[in-house]
């Protein structure tokens, strides 16, 4: 790798220690990966802040990087942790006291304590052909393929590292050669729902794995439609860029160009949306205890299409439903009555938390059901629920019933 003098000062650490070991890793990333340099970044995002991967070693790390004087140096997004910071959710306390403790040692580096999957809806947005370092599998897939930014696929410690020195290696979806399709999905079936979206995300991740697809014949989707299809598509495979023809910005600037050489065509039709469907429902039991909606967290429309449903009417006695979104998406929503009317019916209008990274499994829930695809794959491995997937309104139904009727 080429680096500057000034990448060179900050290995031999004079800029801190902290700098140091993030600059010692972003080089041997970059030597792994081939990079011929290190380029700079507008922003990060740090992922991977739930106890449940931090445990006790990660609270202590974090939090002596924030007493060393550690600081990011460029703009900073935390990502989703396993506690609402609003309100008590019956969670062990010590578990929550913990985590918020990783929470704060980040805040106390420089990040913004956002924790969000969508930092992209309030503010933090790329711009396209912007290189940022980003965490967060469906934030990746989404901020690649809908806004055009450069971004690889992060983990948790790189993108903090990256977010300490302002650079990253330049390898893999930073450079141009590497962002062409690999295989042009031809849909032929009807996309409906949002559940339909995550279907065939699941189908598409699940048999491409961290190859790149494109897609023809869709429908213009809905801003909420791709942050789904990128999660599904990030959950069930590896992917972190997909084209849509027509739409993306890729793919409307180069138009067959952003196919490769000798690229594969694969028709999705009926049946391959039904096995999408399959890969993300668990359970087989229709007694259904815990309703969850929003991962990634929902937009105002999504709240909004919430509260329509529940309207006047109440969640079952012994159900759970949690409809999880962001701080500033629950304040518009308390500001346009959406937040009564949700919890008015008996459902928690969550800010910070997704079910994946926190542990309502500990307050005896184990059939679940969602509209998320991202939700339906992680959560029988993460929190142990038996989980049906289908759309928002029959999600909601189950909530009213405690029974998956779809």
């Amino acid at each position: 790798m080429i680096l500057h003098d000034d990448d060179k000062r900050v290995l031999d650490g004079e800029g801190g220690e902290a700098r140091r070991l993030a600059m010692e890793m972003l080089v041997a990333l970059g030597k792994i990966y081939d990079a011929e340099k290190l380029i700079p970044i507008q922003s990060a995002h740090v992922a991977g802040l739930s106890y449940r991967s931090h445990g006790d070693a990660g609270m202590h790390w974090i939090e002596e990087m924030a007493d060393s004087g550690a600081r990011v140096s460029v703009p900073t997004t935390l990502n989703v942790i396993g506690v609402d910071r609003s309100r008590d959710l019956g969670l062990p306390g010590e578990w929550c006291d913990k985590q918020l403790r990783i929470n704060d040692g980040y805040v106390r580096t420089g990040c913004y304590g956002t924790s969000s999957c969508v930092p992209y809806l309030y503010g933090f947005v790329p711009r396209f052909g912007e290189h940022i370092a980003w965490a967060e599998s469906s934030a990746v897939a989404f901020t690649n393929s809908f806004l055009g930014a450069r971004d690889n696929r992060e983990g948790g410690p790189s993108a903090f590292a990256a977010a300490l020195v302002g650079k990253t290696p330049c390898y893999g979806f930073h450079l141009d050669k590497n962002r062409r399709a690999h295989v042009r999905f031809r849909v032929t079936v009807p996309i409906d729902d949002l559940a339909d979206v995550g279907a065939l995300g699941a189908y598409v991740g699940s048999n491409i794995g961290v190859h790149n697809p494109a897609f023809a014949g869709l429908r213009p989707l809905r801003l909420e439609e791709h942050i789904y299809l990128s999660a599904a598509l990030a959950s069930s495979g590896g992917v972190a860029l997909y084209h849509v023809e027509g739409q993306t910005p890729d793919a409307v600037m180069l138009g067959s160009g952003i196919y490769a050489d000798n690229y594969d065509e694969v028709e999705i039709g009926p049946q391959e949306l039904i096995q999408g469907y399959e890969r993300l429902t668990s359970n087989s039991n229709r007694q259904v205890d815990y309703v969850a909606v929003g991962c990634p967290h929902l937009t105002l429309n999504q709240v909004a299409e919430v509260a329509a449903l529940l309207q006047g009417k109440k969640v079952k006695d012994g159900v759970t439903m949690w409809v999880h979104t962001n701080i500033p998406v629950k304040a518009m929503a308390r500001q346009m009555g959406y937040l009564q009317i949700i919890e008015d019916a008996g459902a928690v209008l969550t800010q910070d938390l997704c079910t994946v990274l926190s542990i309502p499994e500990q307050r005896g829930l184990h059939s679940l059901a969602t509209n998320s695809a991202k939700m339906a794959f992680y959560a029988p491995g993460s929190n142990r629920l038996r989980t049906w997937f289908g759309s928002l309104k029959n999600c909601v139904n189950a909530a009213f019933t405690g029974c998956w009727n779809a």
